[in-house]
């Protein structure tokens, strides 16, 4: 339908607000929810000496911990050719700052949604691609989305923080991030009917959105293609029940979604977030293993892990009376990978589960994966872990074995690998 020139006016004004509310909303959730030490100004001016203030951006942010370094933000729906006069004023600000040089980037921010539109998408993939290349001069740092900058604007702000801290900050509000998202009646509307929603509804977190409700084939196949099987409601959680042991499992979050033919489904979620190529995925007493992995107490292999955990390495175990053990887990450990996959990063089998349907995790997500290999389900994330790291780890399993900081002797750790 073709659309009067009036009519696509209001829907471009209409979406350009749209997304600046969406990125004033994310912005004013880091200082109020992540309080992170940064002051958030709208509509930013700067001019030359004595001289009108004729230079905007939309935002600027600054660091309050970095000699208040500043963030401008221009954002857009689409990149066009106004994006020359978004450079003109890029330049001139870096101009006039350049005796303070409290200027530290300068981006153009689009909603993370453009991803659904191929057209949108590829200019502004371009674009950023022609600031970074060497044989255009721009003074803009990159095109970015709400949800990438919501990302640059986090890394900075923890550079400082210990990483025990760091681990704990980012990994609460990954999780919080996810339930927000999985309730957020926009990315319903715009999964429901993309086309008609597009220009109203804004949101952040929509390509991971999308990605999860096709891998959980929450999608119709008919002879003219796939389409979305309409969602009517989402209800998410964080606040998962501790084990047995009072220590935490391995869902971090868990949604039950609804669709408009009355079908439902549960789904629950792991969740990492790191940039490190492998990661803690377990820890405990080798006990849990050993009864997760169904062997008898005398059983060699059994006893194997139980040395291992006693002397903490594979050289540990050579030097001891049990160095025969070594043997018994290079030949024997190898056929229960999948077990120990499932066990390790899903929680399957644990012991110390009291509440199967929620505390042992079907889904894996990792926040800082691209969007096509951020999500997995449980049988197709074990394949693909076992295909791609079975020759990486140790004793013929696809993870590097070792013990929790102080704790030789007493538990014993599973890394495993992320890149």
């Amino acid at each position: 339908m073709l659309l009067s020139a009036g009519e696509y006016q209001r829907r471009n004004n209409v979406s350009g607000a749209k997304t600046n509310e969406t990125v004033d909303a994310m912005l004013q959730e880091l200082v109020s929810n992540m309080q992170l030490n940064i002051t958030v100004k709208k509509s930013y001016a700067d001019g030359y000496p004595q001289m009108e203030k004729q230079f905007k951006m939309d935002y600027c942010v600054e660091f309050r911990d970095f000699h208040n370094a500043k963030w401008l933000l221009k954002v857009t729906n689409s990149i066009r050719d106004r994006i020359y006069g978004t450079e003109f004023f890029a330049q001139n600000l870096r101009i006039i700052d350049a005796g303070a040089n409290t200027i530290e980037n300068i981006f153009v921010v689009v909603p993370d949604s453009i991803v659904a539109n191929p057209t949108e998408y590829a200019n502004a993939k371009r674009y950023s691609d022609k600031i970074k290349g060497s044989a255009y001069k721009s003074y803009l740092t990159d095109v970015v989305t709400i949800g990438e900058l919501r990302e640059l604007i986090v890394k900075k702000c923890m550079a400082n923080t210990s990483q025990g801290l760091r681990a704990n900050i980012l990994g609460k509000d990954a999780e919080d991030g996810v339930v927000q998202m999985l309730e957020d009646e926009s990315n319903w509307h715009l999964w429901n009917d993309y086309e008609a929603c597009k220009h109203e509804a804004k949101s952040s977190s929509y390509p991971l959105f999308r990605r999860m409700m096709v891998a959980i084939g929450a999608i119709h196949c008919t002879k003219s293609g796939i389409s979305p099987n309409p969602i009517k409601s989402i209800n998410a959680t964080s606040a998962i029940p501790k084990l047995q042991s009072g220590g935490y499992p391995k869902t971090d979050v868990s949604f039950d979604v609804t669709f408009a033919d009355g079908t439902t489904q549960t789904r629950n979620i792991t969740i990492k977030k790191t940039e490190k190529s492998s990661v803690s995925v377990h820890e405990g007493d080798v006990a849990d293993l050993i009864s997760a992995l169904g062997l008898p107490q005398e059983s060699p292999l059994a006893l194997a892990l139980c040395a291992f955990q006693k002397y903490g390495s594979r050289k540990g175990i050579e030097e001891s009376f049990e160095a025969h053990c070594v043997g018994v887990l290079d030949s024997e450990l190898s056929k229960y990978n999948a077990a120990i996959v499932e066990f390790a990063i899903f929680g399957v089998n644990s012991p110390r589960i009291t509440q199967e349907h929620i505390q042992i995790a079907d889904c894996v997500l990792f926040v800082n994966n691209s969007v096509d290999k951020c999500f997995w389900l449980r049988e197709e994330y074990v394949q693909h872990y076992l295909a791609t790291y079975a020759t990486r780890g140790q004793f013929g399993t696809p993870f590097q074995w070792t013990y929790p900081s102080k704790k030789r002797g007493k538990s014993f750790q599973l890394k495993g690998f992320t890149s």
